[in-house]
Order: C-alpha cells, then structure tokens, then sequence
C-alpha cells in the first residue's frame, strides 16, 4: 500500500527535491475491504508467490502485524512462531530451534541447523544468532523442515527469513516512532526508530532507517563474598545493573536503469551492547545474582550488498552479492570455577591451582561472509515453470577465548607451568623457557575458513489446471580448513602439542540433495499438498592430537533431514477465516553429535574432542494455524505446534571400548517442546471519534517444557535414583508470555498506545546452568543458575507516519 503526502510533506518534498517535480501524480492506493483477509505474498520458493498457495508450511509476520502486536526483537517474534523456539543467555546471544530438532545449545564447533537471511543475504552464526531490530521490516517468513535445495546448508531444520521495505519511487513517505516504559522493580526503557523514503527522481529513490533504544536493567548484583572467602563484590555489587543498547540503521537505493533492470544497493549496521547479566540464583530470588565482574557483551555487525535484477523476455535474471561482518566480544565472571578447580584439583595437580584469585572468560569473536547468488527464474504463464542458480560462499570464523586470571604469575599453577615448559617439554618450537609473563590461564583461538559452491534447480509443471507437481536439487561442494589451539597457560601448549602452534586440518566433501512437492486446488481459495524435501549440514575433520589418542574418528560427514509433509491450505467464509493444517514426519539420519572429555569418561584431557556421526533421530507432529475475521471490527488469530521428538537408537561413544551410552533409543531431544500455543484477540471500538479509530489486542503463547541438555535426559534415563533425581533440576518448566494493548490511531497519521509485556508475570525462562561449584564449599548459592524473563513491564508508545 503506497503511502499519501500530506500538502506539507509534498511542499517540502516539492522544495528540497525539485527533480522530483516531475513524477507522475502519486495514485491513491487500493481501498483494503476490512471484512475480508488480505492476500500474504511470500519468497519462500525464491519466487513471489501468495502464500496460500505455497506447497509448504510457511508463516509470515507482516509489519501491519508486527507494529500491532508490539513486536521488538527476536525474542518477542518467537513467541508468534509456531514452530520456532530460542534458547537465550543474554539478549543478541540465539539459539533457534525449528520443529524440535537440536542435540543441544552451545554448540560453537558445529554448524548451526537453522539458518539466517536478510533480504537474500545469509547471515547464520551457530548459537550466536543476529537479532535483527524489527524496525522497517515488510515480514518475517519462519520456513520450518528442510529447505536445502533453495537455502542451502545450515537450512537443516528450517529458515528464518527476514524482508526488509525497500525504496519507492511513488511518493515520499516517512515515520517516527517513540516509547518510553518501565519494569516492575527495574528501570525505565526508551525506543526511538524512524526511516524515510525519498524518490530523488523518477527512477531512484532511497530510504533511510534508524533506531536507538536501551532496555533498563531488572537483575540486582547482590552484595556476597566468594567461595573462598577471599573478598567480597563490593566495587561491582549494584541494583537493575543489567542493561540492553540497540542502536543501527539501514540505508538502501534503488535504481530503475529501464522498464526492465534495476539495481538496488544496501547498507546495515547494527550493534547491541550489554552491561551486566541477566542470570538469577534461586537461592537469593527472583532476579538476584552474585557476580565479582561486571559482565558485558558487544555485538556489531554491518552487511552491503546489492542486487541486479532485469527481464530476459522468457525468464527474469537476479544477481546478488553481499559481504556481512560481524565482531562479538564478551567477558563473563568465571570466579566460581577458578576457585572450584582450585579446590578440586589442585591439591593433587599443580597446574589447576589458581589460588583464590578472581578470573574471568573473555572471548573475543568475528565472522566475515562473502556470498554470491545468480538466479535465472522463468517468468511466461505456460504450464512449466522453472528455476536454475548458482551459489558461491567463503564463510570466516575466528575467536580467541579463555580464561583470564590477574595474577596468575604469582600462583602454584604458574610455578608447575613454567615447570612443565622447561624440564618436560624443553622445546623452543612448542613452548619457551620460561614462559613469557601472561594473565591468560586458559587460551583458545579457533579458525574455520568454509567455502561453497552449489548449483540448484526446480521445475513445476502443470498436470491440470488444478493439479500440478515440482521437483528440485542442490549439489554442493564444500572445503573447510579449520584451526584449534589449546594452550595452559597462554605459552605451553596442551600435552606438548605441536598441532597448537599451526597445523591446520582440511576437509572436502560433495553431496546432492533433492525436493519433490505435487500440489491440487480445489478452488482457488481450497489447496492440498504433499511434500518432500532435505536439508543437510557440511561436515569436517577433527583435531589430529584428538584423533591420535583413538577416541575421536579422523572426519566427520554431513548429516541429513529428510521431511515428508502434507498440509491444506483454505480460506472460508468469503476469504474471512483461513485454516492451515500441515501434518509432518522428519528423519534425521547420520546426526553430528559433539564429545568431550566429560562424555569421556576414561580420557582425562579436557581437550579431547570433536565432532563424529552417529544415530537417527525422529520428528513427527502437526501444524495448525488460522485467522478469522469475526466482524469488521473483530479479529482472531492462532497456531498450535504440536511434536514428538525423539532418538530412533541408541548413540555410543565412537570409542567403543569406553562403553558409555551418549544417547538412548527412545529418548527426546533436549531444548525440544513437544508443544506450543500462540493465540491474539484484536477488536476496533465503534467509531466515537470521528477523527480516528480506538482499538485492543491482547496474545499469549505458551511453549512445553523441555530438557536442558543431553546429560540430564540421560541421568533421567539412569538406573541411579539418585541421578533420576538431580536431573529434575533441569527440566526447564513452561513457558507462558502475554501481550496487552490499547491504542488509538488516527485519520491523520499519528496513532499512539499502552502496551503491557509480560501481563502476568510470569517467572518463565528457556535457559538454566547446570554448574554447582558452591556445593564442594557448602554454600547454596551459585545452583542452578537461570535466566528469567523481563518482569511486567509498562510502555507508552507515540508514532506519526507521513
């Protein structure tokens, strides 16, 4: 819908912009008929197509729909996402889970299964999803199931899509928008956003979007002393000390080179700064915490890109090139385990004793893409329709991470260390002698360097004017260099390694995934489909010092999601209530799982790990979502995911000589709910202002309750009662949000309202730690540590469109 000028926007416009001058007379636009559903158009086939009739299940988030149901941030978008849930330790840090399928959260040396887009840029980071700010976005597409042939790898479970507005040359057009709020025993928030569109002349025109806001902080760092009695955290001990920044923008141009080629052109930078944590001991209460540093994370991240696209006469070319950058840097209290060590091991091994100093873990993070897509997509109405593309990525990731202990020069641990560097390694290649002074007591830096090529195609043809089939595939070719470095202290590689100091292990792999989808309408508003389609993830190769010691296979292959899905897709009532129902079966064949040393029993290293192949999975369950229009003024919305995840056999260690069970057949997935429900309720009051409409909506979601991690679905699998017992501990509960809103938005332009989060207060949460290092000194804090939601929370909100 083309927004109007108002006689000041277009004097002004008329005056700053006089090439404009020229344009054609802005036509008003198209009048929505209230009492009837709006027709939703998607990308989800890499084609514009309405998304009822998609041969999948889709959901798309429209900005209508976003604005109204005061969505923010990922977080708030989950909640109206069937299939999707998210696992967050702090804001800006993601996991997101589609359909159920995970081994688990924190899993940075695998590749993410649920991959990321903006516009037709990918921008996936395993456990580290960007937080795109929904500010000026068209809709948000949840893609759910494999989506390997046109999304490629990391598209495993699914894809989360996001569209941005782009440039109009139809008219100038503008919005600001402001919010001010506060948190139940917390303090005050602050939004402001705003972008403009700008037609400079006929054929270009440009928008600009901005936005700033902090969140106040609601956790208090409570005054307390550590495990040792060492000292007390008074210098960083403060109330609501948790605090969110946002702030980014977009710039982006789109130009009309003829009737039949445009280019448009894209800038984005974001960057979201947190001080604090948002972590809460049940032991001290709701949203109170113990914490010797003051914690804080720094996420910055820009893309360009651009994007030619013209008409071929029998099909249209689309030619997208985009780089995305991307730093990550945090630093987290890490006292608790550097004093729990201390006392653990080291009284019998020297290296691990630390003392009673304070520690922290930094870590300091990049990633750099560079993509490149050609599609040729047919544009004649004949009963074949095709497309064809090609896809080239070189993905860099890069981090250096540890543990940082001020200090650490005056400690048992640095004697034993420079011990170990002179009498036992005595090798300048691998360490020097004696080690250079450092503070790093544990010291990571990862490389994995990942480049892609891929050639994909489908075909749709017409059985019927009613009945129509597709099929699809993707090849692909990967090469991945990858590069870990342990060292103890920074300096002394582990177990005199030379693989530390700059060996690099290489892998290579080619495989073909397929899609085939038949389709039937039985009236235009009437659509039954059946679907099969796969997604994949790359594999690698594993560190030789850990292959070496027999535990850990030399490669690891791709694993595979094969999805078979059926589903209708109806509107009723004169186009007033839509029902979507898809019903699904996902296997999960040759899944990557992840040891360690702690799945090891026998191994004593911590370094020991990697990635191997190993067990089925599988998912099954339904889909339903729906709208109805009750009156002009009444409007229901709602969908149910309803799962039933689980292993298809039992997963031993690659070692089979350790005899130890990772996972057992029959067992669920962790941080996979077998259920969630979203519902919203909308309703316009009889005009009584002739100048504007007042309205009010109210949501709620509620999200099952799942397992924390694989370790506690196994102890609740135990014959140990004991073991049964602990792992209740984490059993994340249900989850429940709910939204309210009253608003008014008038004639002219302006609308305002009263948003409430978290109506009831709930005390939900999707992250736990299972640490409890306070147990060793008899102390019951530190247990179980978890992430609570913001507390009700109460926002004024004030927008002006022109």
């Amino acid at each position: 819908m083309t927004p109007q000028k108002t006689p000041l926007a277009a004097a002004i416009f008329a005056t700053l912009y006089p090439a404009a001058q020229g344009l054609a007379q802005e036509q008003p636009p198209a009048k929505h008929d209230p009492t009837r559903l709006e027709p939703v158009t998607v990308t989800a086939t890499r084609r514009s197509e309405n998304l009822q009739d998609v041969a999948q299940s889709v959901t798309a988030l429209s900005t209508e729909f976003i604005e109204k149901q005061a969505l923010t941030n990922m977080y708030d978008l989950v909640g109206a996402l069937p299939s999707v849930n998210s696992v967050s330790y702090i804001p800006g840090q993601n996991t997101i889970v589609m359909r159920g399928i995970a081994t688990g959260t924190g899993e940075f040396r695998i590749d993410s299964l649920v991959s990321v887009y903006l516009d037709d840029q990918p921008m996936t980071a395993i456990s580290q999803q960007p937080d795109v700010r929904l500010v000026d976005i068209e809709r948000v597409e949840a893609l759910p199931g494999p989506q390997g042939t046109l999304f490629g790898s990391s598209s495993e479970a699914g894809t989360l899509h996001y569209v941005t507005n782009k440039p109009n040359v139809a008219g100038f057009s503008s919005e600001f928008s402001a919010e001010i709020g506060n948190t139940s025993g917390g303090d005050p928030s602050y939004d402001v956003s705003g972008w403009v569109n700008i037609p400079l002349s006929d054929n270009f025109a440009m928008r600009a979007t901005g936005f700033w806001s902090e969140e106040g902080g609601y956790v208090d760092n409570v005054l307390g002393t550590d495990l040792m009695g060492f000292k007390t955290n008074a210098d960083v001990a403060d109330n609501n000390q948790n605090v969110y920044r946002t702030t980014g923008g977009r710039l982006s141009g789109l130009w009309t080179i003829n009737p039949s080629w445009d280019l448009l052109l894209t800038g984005i930078y974001q960057r979201g700064d947190t001080s604090g944590t948002w972590e809460t001991d049940p032991y001290l209460g709701n949203n109170k915490v113990t914490r010797f540093y003051d914690e804080w994370r720094d996420d910055e991240w820009y893309t360009t890109a651009a994007t030619l696209k013209g008409e071929l006469g029998f099909a249209e070319l689309s030619l997208t090139a985009s780089y995305f950058s991307r730093r990550m840097d945090y630093q987290w209290d890490n006292t608790n385990y550097s004093q729990y060590k201390t006392v653990y091991f080291g009284t019998y091994y020297a290296l691990y004793d630390t003392g009673p100093l304070h520690s922290t873990t930094p870590n300091f993070q990049k990633q750099n893409r560079y993509s490149y897509e050609a599609r040729l997509t047919s544009t004649n109405d004949s009963k074949l329709r095709w497309m064809a593309g090609a896809f080239y990525e070189d993905v860099y990731d890069w981090w250096q991470y540890g543990a940082y202990t001020p200090g650490l020069v005056n400690t048992r641990a640095w004697e034993e260390a420079n011990r170990q560097a002179c009498d036992v390694i005595n090798d300048p290649a691998l360490a020097a002698c004696p080690l250079a002074p450092t503070d790093w007591y544990y010291f990571n830096k990862y490389h994995n360097d990942v480049q892609q090529l891929a050639f994909f195609g489908e075909l749709t043809y017409k059985l019927t004017d009613n009945w129509s089939v597709t099929g699809g595939a993707r090849w692909f070719q990967y090469d991945r260099n990858s590069f870990d470095q342990y060292q103890v202290p920074r300096g002394l590689p582990v177990n005199s390694d030379p693989e530390a100091n700059g060996l690099i292990t290489k892998s290579t792999d080619s495989d073909t995934t397929f899609k085939f989808a038949t389709e039937y309408h039985f009236n235009p508003d009437v659509m039954v489909y059946a679907l099969y389609s796969e997604g994949f993830r790359l594999g690698g190769k594993n560190s030789q010092r850990a292959v070496d010691t027999g535990l850990i296979p030399a490669t690891y292959g791709p694993d595979y999601l094969s999805n078979y899905e059926a589903g209708i897709k109806s509107e009723w009532l004169d186009h007033r209530l839509l029902l979507n129902l898809s019903g699904f079966l996902m296997k999960w064949d040759d899944i990557q799982q992840r040891i360690t040393s702690t799945s090891l029993s026998d191994s004593g290293a911590f370094w020991i790990e990697g990635n191997f192949n190993a067990g089925d999975a599988e998912q099954k369950g339904v889909e339903f979502n729906g709208q109805w229009l009750a009156t002009d003024r009444l409007n229901f919305q709602w969908s149910v995911f309803l799962g039933s995840p689980e292993f298809k056999k039992d997963i031993a260690n690659p070692n089979s000589s350790l005899g130890t069970l990772l996972v057992g057949k029959g067992w669920t997935m962790p941080i996979s709910p077998k259920e969630k429900y979203w519902a919203s309720v909308e309703y316009t009051f009889p005009r009584f202002v002739a100048t504007g409409d007042l309205w009010t909506s109210f949501s709620y979601s509620q999200q099952g309750k799942v397992w924390d991690s694989l370790t506690a679905i196994r102890n609740n699998n135990s014959d140990d009662p004991d073991d049964v017992a602990a792992s209740l501990d984490f059993l994340i509960p249900e989850y429940r949000y709910s939204t309210f809103q009253v608003g008014f938005t008038s004639d002219s332009g302006w609308s305002s309202s009263l948003i409430l989060r978290n109506v009831f207060d709930d005390d939900s949460y999707s992250y736990l730690s299972s640490t409890s290092y306070g147990d060793l000194f008899g102390d019951p804090r530190f247990s179980h540590i978890r992430n609570l939601q913001r507390p009700l929370s109460y926002y004024f909100n004030f927008t002006k469109k022109w």
